[in-house]
């Protein structure tokens, strides 16, 4: 059954990466932003799994743990956002970075390793995929899947632009916006340490399923 259906849940992924990044980009809204980007970003783990290649399945799975850590501390940083502005609109934000300048960069981080950046697990997790995408599928579909996840994690830096690099609109009532606290930077900062972490030292994450995906595409390419 995964054999005959490969083909069309293959084709819905690549449909829903960029579908999902294109209403990301209508949204006026950090929470529902990061919803579409979940999706999206989830797209690239089904190719992945689909593959039913030993890399495309390591690079899904390693792209699980990369979403994993990477939105958790964006919907982190998100959250201390409503906590001081009372709103996550981003025609509603604005300035933030001169603020809580910990808060931003964390949620740039959290951006950048979606989009697979040097130093977070999704560059070698988006690395395998590809590479298996390339041997399953062929060259265009892959190339068509890594512009998706480029244009994905765009609208993730736009959304950056917006919230803490913009001025701040000035028909907005003052707000004060308190500085990063103690337990903010602990809670945050572990986070973004196990995601970096994670990022310069994949080989423990890749041996612990070496084993299971080379049987589990050998059961399949048998099959």
């Amino acid at each position: 059954a995964v054999m005959i259906w490969q083909p069309y849940v293959v084709a819905f992924a690549m449909v829903g990466v960029f579908y999902a990044a294109l209403l990301a980009f209508r949204q006026a809204n950090l929470r529902r932003l990061m919803a579409f980007a979940v999706v999206s970003h989830t797209s690239l783990i089904v190719i992945g799994l689909f593959t039913l290649h030993p890399a495309g399945l390591q690079g899904a799975l390693l792209l699980a743990v990369n979403f994993g850590l990477a939105i958790t501390v964006m919907l982190m940083m998100i959250g201390y956002v409503y906590r001081r502005a009372g709103t996550t609109n981003l025609d509603r934000l604005g300035g933030l970075f001169d603020r809580v300048p910990f808060i931003a960069i964390a949620f740039l981080i959290g951006g950048l390793a979606l989009l697979g950046m040097p130093g977070t697990p999704g560059f070698d997790a988006v690395h395998l995929v590809l590479e298996a995408s390339i041997e399953a599928f062929g060259a265009l579909p892959t190339i068509a899947t890594a512009l998706g996840n480029v244009a994905a994690a765009g609208f993730l830096l736009w959304a950056f632009q917006r919230a803490f690099l913009a001025p701040r609109p000035r028909d907005l009532p003052a707000r004060r916006i308190a500085r990063t606290g103690a337990m903010e930077y602990f809670v945050g900062g572990a986070t973004l340490l196990v995601l970096l972490v994670a990022g310069f030292y994949p080989e423990p994450w890749l041996q612990l399923t070496d084993t299971a995906t080379q049987a589990l595409a050998a059961y399949f390419q048998h099959d």
